[in-house]
């Protein structure tokens, strides 16, 4: 991987506490960091974007993917 290319790592935390529990990646991109989730929870996930952060749930533990940041041409 070249060294230029982005690393996103999901964040798992405690949906009650907050507290982060892991961390897993690093992944190319967010799509691909979304994708791999269901391996960790067994089931399809559902994504909501909120402001720069992806985040899905299930229970007791929640998700977090920082989306990628836009592509800017020139």
């Amino acid at each position: 991987m070249p060294c230029h290319t982005p690393r996103v790592f999901v964040t798992v935390s405690h949906v009650e506490t907050g507290e982060v529990v892991r961390q897993l990646g690093p992944y190319a991109n967010a799509a691909a960091a979304r994708r791999a989730i269901p391996a960790f929870t067994g089931q399809a996930m559902t994504w909501e974007r909120i402001a720069e952060t992806w985040r899905a749930e299930k229970y007791p533990l929640a998700y977090h993917v920082p989306a990628d940041a836009p592509e800017v041409s020139g």
